[in-house]
């Protein structure tokens, strides 16, 4: 099997489990913003009565791998290393991210991920895979 097929199947699987725990439906999707690999936003809690919202920061490159300049989900996939330009674009149905990443060609290809379809929030902390960000209960605005 080629590195390209294994990579798809993974995506599709943590797609799958984690679009179910999608960060758009349970966390502030119009004020996340991403700072160099670090996705931020306010996320719901357990406990709402006390504080409803957390603000979470998750570095983005435990999640995610560039390959032939092409982001895929990936266990501490480290992409920040060849990927750069990053930004995010939120919308009701999606969270996504656009980058310019490294290509076998030696140049820089746009490239884009779809956040929701792989972060989940766990109590108002950003995660992926096994990672997990932190929490505050207060952000930077």
């Amino acid at each position: 099997m080629t590195l390209t097929a294994v990579l798809a199947t993974a995506a599709l699987g943590v797609a799958s489990l984690a679009s179910a725990q999608g960060i758009v439906a349970n966390c502030t999707w119009q004020n996340g913003f991403m700072q160099d690999s670090f996705l931020g936003m306010y996320c719901n809690n357990d406990n709402w009565a006390d504080y409803s919202y957390d603000w979470s920061w998750l570095d983005t490159n435990a999640c995610l791998t560039n390959y032939d300049g092409n982001l895929y989900a990936y266990n501490s996939g480290n992409y920040w290393t060849t990927c750069g330009n990053c930004s995010a674009r939120p919308s009701p149905v999606d969270f996504v991210l656009y980058c310019e990443c490294l290509n076998g060609k030696g140049t820089f290809s746009p490239t884009t991920y779809d956040l929701n379809t792989l972060v989940y929030n766990r109590n108002g902390t950003l995660g992926c895979f096994e990672h997990a960000g932190n929490k505050t209960r207060i952000g930077p605005f």
